[in-house]
């Protein structure tokens, strides 16, 4: 998070992101134009393209046209009629859950190879006139299928408008819809925007606090695992991936610094993550997903602290309605040897459990009208509540001496903060959206980072948060603005 001075800073946040929006709406107009397919976050008309797939909904083979020669380029698919009565022009979506949205360049040998990008800037103004801006992310993304069975995908690029990075790179073998393989750098399975967490695909400007706080989204760690639908509509995904580093937990959010990311190399004790899915008829879907694995990282001191994270979810889409509901708790066994370990003291202490959850409710109010078209001008609104120091451990270190009169004890659990938030997303394409909104804090907003009381002779030294982190646990009232793009 980039914080600017009165003057610079309204010209920086035009040019970051207005860089971003031209060059995504041309590559838009571009595919338009060509009456290419354009991938959308769920289906409103047989002719779109879903880049990921809808829980439940087993892939099914696409209509070839007539044989050719060999390596002969094919030219492109007419755009299909938007008839409600023909379920075999149905897109069908890839076996993967990652972000991908593409365009797509395909030959008569059946290969499929799909480049796109994926990115989203954001403005936050508070209450005092100062405003943040943040060009999150800037991704381009290849996919490589040289057969049904083996797809490679990758997204990488800036973040942050000042560092390179990787989402994921991800090798799968699917053999059979039941059951797949997949190897590399992973999205977690937990919660709903991890794996799902295109721009385009959430209402909000920034992700819900629970989102960041509890699952620290956006996480992804090396390891490898299985997925597949198992019919009825069930799908799994199972993943043994690297655990975390505990020295970088937090009290604002617990375990947001100790994930990989893919900036380490090696492997830190062993973690498993796991989510099961069940969509049912007419957009809904419900999941649960867990995780447990070590945060030792590779300091035998804290060989007994380990990480679990327990989250159930609810969502539908249908007829302009977007609702989504989250529930989800962390929690840090050991936390009080990671706390004597970094000499974290008082409120600065790293929690042994950690909660939030959330339910927001959108409607597309183009659908109130009698005009077929595929853009969408969304309304939406929700409440939050989050506590991510909601139980400390007994056993922590709290001298008394630590605390003035009047203030919260040593040990004491931080209270509970609600938010409200609301908001309108257009989208005038289905891979672009624009976004404003509105949270407000029903509490008192948390203080600005500082760094943390620490016990002398601790033998280990706290990491700061990163500022984009720091910044949304302080739980400000703010107004959002944004673009998402993912094509």
């Amino acid at each position: 998070m980039i914080r600017l001075y009165p003057g610079a800073r309204a010209v920086r946040a035009r040019v970051g992101i207005g860089v971003a929006v031209y060059v995504q709406v041309a590559l838009a107009r571009s595919a338009w134009s060509d009456n290419r397919q354009l991938p959308v976050p769920w289906p409103t008309s047989p002719g779109e393209v879903i880049p990921y797939p809808v829980p439940g909904t087993a892939p099914t083979a696409p209509r070839r046209p007539e044989p050719a020669p060999e390596g002969e380029p094919m030219p492109p698919e007419p755009t299909r009629p938007s008839s409600s009565s023909s379920s075999s022009s149905s897109p069908s979506p890839s076996p993967s859950t990652s972000t991908e949205t593409s365009t797509s360049t395909r030959t008569r040998t059946g290969q499929n190879t799909h480049l796109g990008a994926l990115g989203d800037g954001v403005v936050f103004i508070d209450r005092q006139h100062d405003a943040d801006w943040d060009l999150r992310r800037l991704y381009a993304t290849l996919t490589h299928s040289p057969t049904p069975w083996l797809r490679f995908h990758a997204e990488a690029g800036i973040e942050h408008a000042d560092s390179f990075a990787a989402q994921q790179v991800v090798l799968e073998v699917s053999p059979a819809p039941a059951f797949g393989l997949r190897a590399g750098l992973l999205l977690l399975p937990l919660g709903i925007i991890n794996q799902m967490n295109a721009p385009t695909t959430y209402l909000t400007v920034d992700r819900p606090l629970t989102d960041q706080l509890i699952i620290p989204t956006i996480w992804r760690e090396i390891g490898a695992g299985i997925f597949g639908e198992v019919g009825g509509g069930l799908r799994y995904e199972l993943d043994v991936v690297s655990g975390m580093d505990g020295t970088g937990f937090a009290a604002q959010a617990p375990i947001a610094g100790g994930r990989g990311n893919g900036h380490r190399i090696g492997f830190l004790g062993a973690a498993f993550a796991a989510r099961l899915d069940l969509s049912g008829p007419s957009g809904f879907a419900m999941g649960a997903s867990g995780y447990y694995g070590s945060a030792s990282g590779d300091q035998n001191a804290l060989g007994g602290v380990n990480v679990a994270i327990a989250e159930g979810d609810v969502r539908y889409h249908g007829g302009g309605v977007d609702f989504r509901a989250e529930y989800a708790q962390v929690f840090i066994l050991d936390s009080y040897v990671l706390n004597d370990y970094l000499g974290l003291l008082g409120q600065d202490a790293v929690p042994r459990i950690g909660r939030g959850g959330y339910v927001q409710l959108g409607y597309d109010v183009l659908r109130l009208g009698e005009a077929e078209t595929k853009q969408e001008l969304v309304f939406f609104a929700g409440f939050e509540n989050v506590n991510p120091r909601a139980a400390m451990s007994p056993y922590n270190f709290n001298p008394g001496t630590i605390t003035p009169p009047g203030e919260t004890p040593p040990n004491a659990p931080s209270p509970a903060r609600s938010f409200v938030r609301g908001g309108i997303v257009y989208r005038p394409l289905p891979a672009l959206a624009f976004k404003v909104d509105v949270q407000v804090a029903l509490d008192a907003e948390g203080p600005p980072p500082t760094a943390p009381v620490t016990a002398t002779g601790a033998p280990g030294v706290p990491r700061p948060l990163e500022s984009e982190l720091a910044e949304a646990a302080r739980g400000k009232t703010r107004l959002g603005l944004g673009i998402g793009v993912a094509f």
